[in-house]
C-alpha cells in the first residue's frame, strides 16, 4: 500500500468518523428527536451509507394502508367520513356529503381534514294522502238495483266523472301515498215510489287494495279487478254503450289501465282496449 493509497483512506476514515460523531451529537441533543436506522457498507474501495426508518416504525416506510402525505406530513391513512341531514320540510329521504380524513400513523389523534364536499340529495316531495281527484279510466254497467243514497267518493272531479243516473258505473284512480291504483264504482236509479223521479245515487271509493264486483243473476253487471300489486287494473261493464234502434240492446267493454312508470312524484299510466292504447296520462301524487 503506496502513500497515496494511505491517504485516500485517511481521508474516508476521517469522514466516516465525523458522520458517526454528528449523527451521536444531534441524538444526544435531542433524545426525543425523529430516529433512523444507519448502516454502513464497504468493501474498502466503495462505502454506502443506508438511512432508513427507525424503531418502533417498520423499517423502510410506513404501515399497510397508510402512505406518506407530502401536505400534512408524515404517514397517513386516508379515510372517508360522512355526514347527514334531514330534507327540507315537505320533503322525504336524506341529505349526505363527504370528507376525507388524514390519520397519523404514529399519533392517531392526530387528524388532518379535508373540506366538507357537495351535499348529495337523496330527497323527494312527500306524497299526499287520499287519491288523485281524476278518474284515469271507467266502463257502464247495467242496473243492479242498488238503492243507497250516499257516497264515500268526496272530491268534487271524481264525483262527476262517476256520475251514473241509471245503472252502475265502474272507474280507478290512484292511491297517492302507494302510488298503486284504486278502484271506484257507483250505482245510479230513481226513488221509484208513486210519482217520485228523484235520482239515488250511491258512489263508493274502494280501500286501497280492493276490488270491486257486482252480480247480476245473468252474471257481471260490472267490476274493477286489480291485479300486479295493484299496478293494474281491469274495468268490464256490461252495458258501455248501446247498439240503438227498436231492437236497442247493451254492448259490454273491457278497458285495462296500467301504471307504466312511477318516477318521483309522477305516476304514468297507460289504458287499453284490447291491444289498442287509448289513453295515457301522467298524474301528481304530491302537490
Amino acid at each position: 500500500m503506496n502513500f497515496h493509497t494511505l491517504k485516500c483512506w485517511g481521508r474516508r476514515a476521517l469522514a466516516l468518523t465525523a458522520l458517526l460523531v454528528s449523527t451521536h451529537a444531534a441524538a444526544a441533543a435531542d433524545p426525543n428527536g425523529k430516529q433512523a436506522d444507519v448502516q454502513l457498507k464497504t468493501d474498502l474501495t466503495l462505502m454506502n451509507v443506508q438511512v432508513t426508518q427507525g424503531a418502533p416504525l417498520p423499517p423502510g416506510g410506513c404501515f399497510s394502508g397508510y402512505a406518506w402525505h407530502t401536505t400534512y406530513g408524515g404517514c397517513r391513512l386516508a379515510q372517508s367520513q360522512s355526514e347527514s341531514a334531514t330534507c327540507p320540510a315537505g320533503y322525504t329521504g336524506s341529505r349526505t356529503r363527504y370528507r376525507t380524513a388524514y390519520i397519523l400513523q404514529a399519533n392517531h389523534a392526530d387528524v388532518a381534514y379535508e373540506g366538507w364536499g357537495p351535499w348529495q340529495d337523496a330527497c323527494v316531495a312527500a306524497r299526499l294522502p287520499g287519491v288523485v281527484d281524476a278518474l284515469i279510466a271507467g266502463v257502464n254497467g247495467g242496473q243492479s238495483g242498488w238503492s243507497d243514497n250516499h257516497s264515500t267518493i268526496v272530491t268534487p272531479n271524481l264525483q262527476r266523472a262517476m256520475l251514473v243516473y241509471y245503472g252502475t258505473r265502474y272507474g280507478v284512480t290512484i292511491h297517492r301515498p302507494s302510488a298503486t291504483l284504486n278502484c271506484l264504482f257507483a250505482s245510479g236509479t230513481t226513488a221509484g215510489s208513486g210519482n217520485s223521479n228523484d235520482p239515488i245515487w250511491y258512489g263508493k271509493l274502494a280501500e286501497p287494495g280492493e276490488s270491486v264486483e257486482v252480480r247480476g243473476e245473468s252474471g257481471f253487471f260490472g267490476y274493477c279487478k286489480l291485479s300486479n300489486s295493484n299496478r293494474t287494473a281491469e274495468l268490464y261493464g256490461s252495458c258501455d254503450g248501446h247498439t240503438g234502434g227498436d231492437g236497442s240492446h247493451c254492448i259490454p267493454a273491457t278497458r285495462v289501465v296500467n301504471i307504466t312508470s312511477v318516477s318521483g312524484c309522477i305516476v304514468t299510466t297507460e289504458t287499453r282496449e284490447g291491444r289498442n292504447i287509448v289513453d295515457v296520462g301522467s298524474y301528481d301524487i304530491c302537490h
